[in-house]
């Protein structure tokens, strides 16, 4: 887990590329492979988190939201990428980078479902939905409130 400090003393621990290597050992071959850390690090920023969050919480597949900035990436052909979307396991990897980022909140594999038809992705056809367990361990939770806006400020 990585632990950032923010100004106010909080303490965030979300999960890091370390721990998703150490719980998918099979993905050891990414471990030096800057291209699945940017993934990595991309899937991990708080806007992304939230948006594969919300979608799970509606059924859909986590990384439908993102996928097309997956796809992106892997495609730009003015970057020499040292992994290729065109083989299943750099594929499942990236799931399994989603399936480390969201355990800390308590999320959990459900079912593999299709991407939503107004999707443009073209490597991914399936993609996995996670569901919100309540008994099981989290560090992390997402919260969303109403302030008042203060005129004076």
């Amino acid at each position: 887990m990585c632990e950032i400090s923010l100004d106010m003393g909080v303490i965030i621990l979300l999960a890091t590329f370390e721990d998703f290597i150490k719980q998918n050992p099979n993905c050891i071959k990414f471990e030096d492979d800057d291209d699945m850390r940017n993934i990595f690090e991309f899937l991990s920023r708080s806007y992304v988190l939230i948006q594969l969050l919300e979608y799970s919480d509606v059924g859909k597949p986590a990384i439908a939201p993102v996928v097309d900035n997956i796809e992106h990436f892997f495609g730009d052909l003015t970057k020499e990428h040292t992994n290729t979307l065109d083989d299943s396991f750099t594929k499942q990897a990236v799931g399994l980078m989603v399936k480390t980022i969201l355990a800390p909140f308590g999320y959990e594999v459900w079912k593999q479902k299709s991407l939503p038809k107004n999707s443009r992705a073209t490597k991914f056809q399936t993609a996995l939905v996670y569901r919100y367990i309540h008994t099981a361990p989290r560090t992390m939770k997402v919260e969303k409130r109403i302030v008042e806006i203060n005129p004076d400020s």
